[in-house]
C-alpha cells in the first residue's frame, strides 16, 4: 500500500504458503483496516491517488475482481467525508479467491490493491510468479538461503528482493525488468546506465 500502489514496483500479488495462508490474510486485512489514510502532507500511512482518473481505474478493477469471482476482504471503496472530499482517496484493498488467470492478477492496477493466492510449495510459487506478462520487481520472504537463491535464479524479474518490500530502490544499481517490463537491452542507473548514455570512440594510433 506504499505510495498508494502507484509505483511500477508495487506488490499486487502475494503468493503465500497454504500452511500460513489464513493467518497471513487475517494479518493483512487487519493492517489494511488500521492503516491511516490521508493527505500526503500529513505523513499518513497511505495518501491519495494522483488523479480522479486513477481513482476510477482502481475502483473499476475492484468491480472487475468481483465479476471474476474474487472476494473483497476489505477496502475497495472511495473514502468520503472530512479530510477526503478534496482528494482522490480509496481504502486499501485485499482480495482472496483470486486466480493467476484473472485480469486483476495479470494487469497493472497502480492502486492500493493486492490479491493473495495460496501455494503448496516453492515450485508452485515460482511457477505462479512467472505466470504474468510483466517482470519488473519481485520479492521472497524466507529464512532458507537455499530457497532464496533458487527463487532469485528462476523467476523472470529484473529486480528481486529477499525479506524486503518490492518498492524502494538504490540509484547506484541497475534498474530494469524482463519480458513486457523492459526492452531487456539495457538497464537504467548504475554503471550500466552510464554506459547506455556514453558514446564509445575507438582510436588507432600509429607513430
Amino acid at each position: 500500500f506504499g505510495v498508494t500502489g502507484q509505483a511500477c514496483t508495487a506488490t499486487e500479488r502475494a503468493l503465500v504458503h497454504e500452511d500460513v495462508y489464513d493467518e497471513f490474510v487475517d494479518e493483512l486485512v487487519d493492517y489494511a483496516e488500521n492503516l491511516e489514510v490521508g493527505p500526503g502532507l500529513d505523513d499518513p500511512g497511505m495518501g491519495p491517488h494522483v488523479s480522479q482518473d486513477q481513482l476510477e481505474t482502481t475502483l473499476d478493477y475492484v468491480d472487475l475482481a468481483r465479476e471474476e469471482g474474487a472476494t473483497v476482504e476489505t477496502g475497495g471503496e472511495r473514502l468520503e467525508g472530512e479530510g477526503y472530499d478534496d482528494g482522490h482517496f480509496v481504502s486499501p484493498t485485499v482480495l482472496t479467491d483470486v486466480g493467476s488467470d484473472m485480469r486483476v492478477m495479470q494487469e497493472e492496477v497502480f492502486g492500493p490493491f493486492v490479491g493473495v493466492i495460496p501455494v503448496s510449495d516453492l515450485d508452485e510459487g515460482i511457477e505462479l510468479a512467472n505466470d504474468v506478462e510483466y517482470g519488473l520487481s519481485a520479492g521472497i520472504l524466507s529464512r532458507d538461503h537455499t530457497e532464496v537463491n533458487r527463487y532469485v535464479d528462476e523467476v523472470d524479474f529484473g529486480i528481486v528482493k529477499s525479506n524486503a518490500a518490492t518498492t524502494g530502490l538504490d540509484l547506484h544499481v541497475p534498474f530494469g525488468g524482463m519480458n513486457a517490463s523492459s526492452s531487456e537491452t539495457y538497464r537504467e542507473q548504475g554503471d550500466e546506465g552510464m554506459d547506455y548514455f556514453t558514446i564509445i570512440k575507438t582510436v588507432y594510433e600509429n607513430y
